[in-house]
């Protein structure tokens, strides 16, 4: 009896039911999968091979599953909708799954938002701006600005590595956030104790890896390895001039978390709700028929009655009228109802909350309709610039790090005068349409003046200024000389035979 009433009750909890509780993001990877790795100091570390193996799989294990995660919803493979097992139980039945990347929207209006304009590096030393702009045009440091946003956003973290390559040049590149990570110190300061670089690759089945050691003054190098075995042994080690660990982390806030993790749990929703559209939208094709009246449905197996069902096909027997004569034969479909007004209402309900959350706007929103005023636009974007802040002051400290290595390399090679930084200033300019025109109307009618070189830089379809500029002064100086009039207000004369211009007084000293 009590395991009856057990059974009875199971509804309550969820025992014994058909469906499966889907774990959100943050159920799944939990505080765990991003931690910071800290210790006392490098040695305690890098003189115990086990120590430093342990940090190496805990991230490989740990924290790289969380890291693929968030690619993945960047990349529309959602793992809300693909790894649910359980999501259709009727064999037979649509199981479409549909994943929208929200994420994509939301990091790249983040990404072409914040450095969409190159960012701007300016110090109050002319050698310092120098140094700057010579080491950013031979690193494409516009692109690499961008892409290293673009991985802070998205992972919570992204890792820029400089170096000095066989040609005395110094270089910047962005590395793979699954193979590299810092280790700090346990002082208030955090500072970077050695950074870790694992690069993997395959040869066949097997996965190996070499392992990279970056400190303050050194790289160390270890042997080519198995993955799965991770066994490390000091191959070589090179010393470098950096003066710190050449490794920059750059990360959003201490949170170190990506611009979209948090609404990942209603991207799941939106895709369940679409997909479940999408499946009903199928089977309303595949109606069962249903044929009711005076049928004999003796003369039918069970195995018939299974093939009519795969068939979609459903016979009932009527039963008998008031009056004693049988009811009428009648054939419909039958389909599952579908509430049309409250699912799209419940699917808007989710895209508003996964932009709201965000804080990304929706450009498809008619509030961003032409009509609106730019002060109007200024409010709608009030949350997403609050955001942007707050990533533009991690990022600073990301930039004023690595210009701090370039001068210490530049001033160990008597390159950099034996100077520092001085007073750098590094600003972001917000990637927006502006109402040019509108503007610049309004100053003119204030009495302001523009130049035309000005004026011709507003123009998108002018390239080369300067050379525009030469076409016009040429153009004015042919006038000039086919026209009498205007050569006469230039202080010339015209011969009327010739067309050749006269510089005043020759015809009096002729005369």
């Amino acid at each position: 009896m009590a395991e009856e009433m057990l059974k009875a009750n199971e509804f309550e909890h969820g025992i014994d039911g058909p469906y499966n509780v889907h774990k959100s993001f943050q159920q799944l990877y939990g505080p765990e999968a991003n931690y910071s790795y800290r210790a006392d100091s490098a040695k305690e570390i890098l003189e115990d091979i086990g120590k430093l193996t342990a940090m190496i799989m805990d991230h490989y294990t740990v924290q790289c599953p969380r890291l693929e995660a968030l690619d993945d919803y960047m990349k529309a493979r959602n793992n809300g909708i693909y790894d649910d097992d359980s999501r259709r139980i009727e064999k037979g039945r649509a199981d479409h799954r549909v994943a929208h990347n929200f994420a994509k929207v939301i990091n790249v209006f983040d990404v072409g938002y914040n450095t969409g304009v190159p960012i701007k590096k300016v110090s109050d030393i002319e050698r310092v701006n120098q140094i700057i702009q010579e080491y950013d045009d031979a690193n494409d440091i516009e692109a690499l600005d961008s892409e290293l946003w673009r991985d802070m956003k998205k992972y919570g973290r992204a890792y820029e590595l400089q170096y000095r390559n066989e040609e005395d040049e110094d270089r910047s590149v962005i590395c793979n956030v699954f193979e590299t990570f810092v280790c700090y110190g346990t002082d208030v300061e955090r500072t970077p104790l050695f950074a870790v670089r694992y690069p993997r690759y395959k040869i066949g089945t097997q996965e190996r890896v070499k392992v990279y050691v970056y400190t303050d003054t050194e790289v160390i190098i270890y042997k080519s390895c198995e993955m799965a075995a991770l066994k490390l042994e000091e191959e070589d080690r090179e010393t470098h001039e950096w003066g710190e660990v050449p490794v920059t982390e750059y990360s959003p806030d201490r949170y170190r978390m990506g611009g979209y993790e948090d609404v990942i749990p209603q991207i799941d929703a939106y895709d369940a709700a679409q997909s479940d559209t999408a499946n009903y939208m199928t089977d309303l094709n595949e109606a069962t028929l249903v044929i009711t009246g005076d049928l004999n449905l003796q003369k039918y197996s069970v195995k018939d009655m299974v093939e009519m069902k795969k068939a979609n096909l459903l016979l009932l027997s009527s039963g008998i009228n008031p009056d004693g004569s049988r009811e009428q034969t009648d054939a419909k479909y039958v389909y599952k109802q579908y509430d049309v007004t409250g699912a799209e209402a419940y699917k808007d309900r989710l895209q508003k909350d996964i932009h709201k959350i965000s804080m990304v706007p929706d450009l498809t929103d008619e509030a961003f309709a032409g009509t609106q005023s730019g002060e109007a636009m200024k409010y709608k974007l009030f949350g997403f610039q609050q955001i942007a802040k707050s990533g533009q002051r991690g990022f600073k400290k990301g930039l004023m790090r690595r210009y701090r290595l370039l001068m210490n390399i530049k001033n160990f090679v008597n390159e950099a005068d034996n100077t520092d930084l001085g007073n750098l200033t590094i600003t972001f300019t917000p990637n927006l349409p502006k109402a040019v025109l509108e503007e610049v109307k309004a100053l003119v009618d204030s009495g302001a003046e523009f130049s035309q070189e000005t004026l011709l830089g507003l123009a998108s379809f002018v390239d080369d200024i300067k050379t525009e500029l030469d076409r016009i002064q040429k153009e004015k100086d042919e006038a000039q000389q086919n026209d009498p009039i205007m050569a006469q207000m230039f202080g010339g004369a015209v011969d009327d035979q010739s067309g050749v211009l006269e510089e005043p007084g020759d015809g009096a000293e002729e005369a």
